[in-house]
């Protein structure tokens, strides 16, 4: 059980606090203003955005291995998260001052960002047995998690008044809007401050004795040597491929729920805050109760509970067009979304040595990342394949008998249904993940 106020000292609470900052990008660039602003707004096809975020995942995957297994010979962890942050943050930054007509340098420059913003969670994620050991760490990996929900709460309506000019229906004077660009620059000065408590009171652990950095060609050499060692700790390959299908159905309800909500759902810009923010709130007392329980229960039974939520949820999510019902839905991915992160962090940490968890959360990063490649690619082009102006979309609609307003509906409604089959192929791969008794830690109590 975990020492009372754990959560509460110093090092904790700056750890966590990166949770709270990076998800104001999070939310307000990849879930609610970024690709809503390329398509409703610059009124070009959602593939630029889909190959440019999928194009910075793909260059995360293949360095951020190689740095991770780095960050563990050097014990640098922390500089090369401070060095990602602002590089992200300054991406992110110059995106407003780019003229509009300039659309393959915006969605570099974003590409960019995200590559930067991707590539530091790598090390962060490692920081946490800095801070924390053993079951106590299951715990504060949720309490940054739900952290991490309230300051996406937090970041959206600090930054809602830039976007509208005003606060749900509360006029901010000084303040005209500026549109959905103009969330750009006060997310990234949000992030940038809300991170800085890390710097200021984690300590990195050291390393082991004889750890020695050998240079690129030895980090690479490591990371394929941590590919082939994951024969030696059993599970770790079967559940890196499984997080590959959770990531990549993940990432894409991220991405796209803003546009979902827009254009399937019908909902305002007001009405999405609103959603998110309902969304969000559930997401963050749940996030926090699943790290509270995790530390009594067996945590690939309750990641597979977490898995099949969210077969259901979407599913639901996919037919349903009752407002009140998808205010439900939402709340309920937003728990599950919380819960897959908070629990599967410490249940690949539990099964690798603790002296390379930059090495293992690289090849994480790696799973994730590449699996964010092809889920808003296949998103994008269901959509595209299956809009009622094209022969599939207009087959099927006719097929289907479906009105106008439908057939517009369906490519979106396909694309969620896509990720519901992603997840389940998951769920399969990860039933052969060995399940250890609750507190399992891999002897590191």
């Amino acid at each position: 059980m975990s020492k009372p106020n754990t959560i509460f000292r110093r090092d904790v609470v700056g750890w966590s606090l990166y949770d709270f900052a990076n998800t104001i990008y999070s939310m307000n660039i990849l879930s609610l203003y970024f690709k809503r602003w390329v398509v409703e707004d610059l009124k070009y096809d959602g593939l630029y955005y889909d190959l440019s975020y999928s194009g910075s995942m793909l260059l995360a995957g293949l360095i951020m291995p190689a740095l991770g297994a780095i960050s563990d010979h050097t014990q640098k962890k922390k500089i090369f998260l401070f060095l990602f942050t602002f590089a992200c943050c300054l991406s992110l930054g110059l995106i407003p001052i780019i003229p509009n007509s300039l659309i393959i340098a915006i969605v570099v420059v974003f590409g960019l960002s995200n590559f930067f913003y991707e590539g530091g969670l790598v090390f962060y994620n490692s920081l946490l047995y800095s801070v924390s050991d053993g079951k106590e760490a299951r715990m504060v990996s949720g309490f940054g998690v739900a952290l991490g929900y309230f300051g996406s709460i937090v970041g959206m309506i600090l930054v809602l008044p830039f976007v509208t000019g005003e606060i749900y229906g509360l006029n901010i004077s000084w303040l005209d809007g500026w549109g959905k660009a103009g969330s750009f620059i006060p997310s990234a000065i949000l992030f940038f401050l809300f991170a800085l408590p890390l710097f200021m009171s984690v300590r990195e652990t050291g390393i082991p004795a004889g750890k020695k950095f050998g240079g690129i060609k030895k980090a690479y050499h490591d990371v394929w040597e941590g590919i082939k060692d994951t024969k030696k700790y059993p599970g770790v390959l079967r559940f890196l491929i499984a997080d590959y299908f959770f990531e990549d159905s993940v990432a894409t309800v991220i991405l796209n729920i803003g546009i979902f909500s827009s254009l399937v759902i019908g909902l305002s810009d007001s009405n999405i805050n609103t959603f998110l923010i309902i969304s969000t709130v559930s997401a963050m007392l749940g996030s926090y109760l699943i790290g509270r329980l995790s530390t009594r229960m067996n945590l690939k039974k309750f990641m597979s509970v977490v898995i099949w939520g969210w077969i259901f949820a979407l599913t639901l999510f996919a037919f349903s067009e009752n407002r009140a019902v998808i205010y439900a839905l939402g709340s309920l991915i937003g728990v599950l979304l919380g819960g897959l992160w908070t629990l599967s962090r410490p249940l690949l940490a539990e099964m690798v040595p603790r002296h390379e968890l930059g090495r293992f959360f690289g090849l994480y990063s790696l799973s994730g990342r590449s699996a964010a490649v092809v889920g808003p690619v296949m998103w994008g082009l269901l959509v595209f394949l299956f809009n009622p102006a094209r022969p599939a979309g207009e087959f099927l609609s006719t097929f289907l008998n479906l009105s106008v307003e439908a057939s517009a509906k369906l490519p979106y409604r396909i694309g969620v249904l896509s990720l519901v089959l992603i997840m389940a192929v998951g769920l399969f791969i990860f039933r052969r993940v060995p399940s250890g008794g609750p507190g399992k830690d891999n002897g590191f109590d």
